[in-house]
């Protein structure tokens, strides 16, 4: 661990204290007035270092010194004014200072007023000194000389404004580092944007890639569509059932033809047998009855659905086994029969399959 610099004094006789009204500044704005308020104190051309605080009241205390010519910039900064490596005072107090002598006036811990002798004051130089101060010289005589407490650390709230000229940054090692930092900056540049460029270059090629995949995705659906609609098209001239093919189809199964029946005679010497449909066998030589036709009453055909209404002759039940021939039909399907509520009319229902 590097030791820290120890602080040098300024002998009291090298300073002098200055009391500053100055508007409210900040900042360099306050330190570049401080330095032009402190110029008339040095002669012209002469190295200034100061130290300066502001106080409550408005006002700015500064101590002002003149560098000795073989001190560095760079050392400046430990040296301090010697009142300000000392513990605050109160009230009026008499500092021997090496070969002289220091008058110190404090209030509230803030330093109002000093003066500095080339030796121990007389009775009249205090005297002037406690009036100066705004006090009687009777009430406060000569005091002897004493020691103040030294203190180990800078003092806070001072801040030091310097007009030396400031250390040559590139001297020594320091344009050493400043070119290798310099380097390792403009390689880091360069990288980065190698980097960079190389990224959008994979970037442009994987646009490329991805535009040349829509375009084909596009092209594979425009040519769907286009053989969709010529589908479309072709089965748009499919043949299809007409009205007239499917009546030729049903007149074809006979379902509208009439079968001759035989009656059966009755027993001789007998009554008619109750049973009504028993079925006899009929004689050889008995006669043949031509029975009438059914009529078609009704055709529908739609979503491929066909529904029939055929009239039947009064007596003619028979003929529902006339209608099954309907179902041997090829392209007919799901072939539904039943009556009207008069029993004169057979409905049939069945779905055509497509040709």
């Amino acid at each position: 661990m590097l030791a820290r610099p120890s602080l040098v004094p300024i002998e009291r006789s090298q300073l002098r204290h200055v009391t500053l009204k100055l508007p409210p500044l900040k900042g360099r704005a306050l330190q570049s007035a401080v330095r032009l308020q402190l110029l008339p104190y040095v002669p012209a051309g002469a190295r200034l270092a100061f130290a300066y605080r502001q106080q409550g009241d408005g006002q700015l205390q500064a101590w002002l010194w003149q560098p000795a010519a073989e001190v560095q910039p760079r050392e400046l900064r430990q040296h301090w004014p010697q009142p300000l490596l000392e513990q605050a005072g109160q009230g009026l107090r008499l500092l021997a200072r090496g070969a002289g002598s220091e008058g110190q006036y404090w209030v509230d811990g803030e330093l109002q007023l000093t003066r500095w002798w080339p030796a121990i004051p007389s009775e009249q130089d205090w005297a002037l000194f406690v009036r100066a101060a705004g006090l009687q010289p009777d009430d406060h005589p000569r005091p002897l000389p004493g020691s103040p407490v030294e203190l180990g650390s800078p003092p806070q709230h001072w801040q030091r404004g310097d007009n030396l000229p400031a250390p040559d940054a590139w001297a020594g090692w320091r344009w050493q580092a400043a070119v290798l930092l310099l380097g390792g900056l403009v390689a880091f540049g360069l990288g980065a944007h190698l980097q960079t460029l190389q990224q959008l270059r994979d970037d442009q090629a994987l646009l490329t890639q991805l535009r040349s995949e829509r375009e084909q995705a596009l092209g594979q659906r425009s040519r769907y569509l286009a053989l969709r609609d010529d589908f479309d098209a072709l089965r748009a001239l499919a043949p299809r059932n007409s009205q007239l093919e499917l009546l030729d189809q049903v007149v074809s199964s006979g379902i509208l033809a009439a079968e001759p029946t035989v009656p059966a005679p009755a027993a001789s010497g007998t009554a008619a047998s109750p049973a009504g449909n028993a079925i006899t066998a009929p004689p050889p030589n008995a006669p043949v009855t031509a029975p009438a036709a059914p009529s078609l009453a009704e055709w529908d055909y739609r979503n491929s659905q066909l529904k029939l209404a055929l009239d039947i002759p009064e007596g003619q039940l028979v003929m529902l086994d006339i209608t099954r021939r309907v179902e041997r039909l090829p392209g007919f399907s799901d072939v539904r029969i039943g009556l009207d509520s008069t029993n004169t009319s057979l409905i049939l229902n069945m779905r055509v399959a497509a040709p």
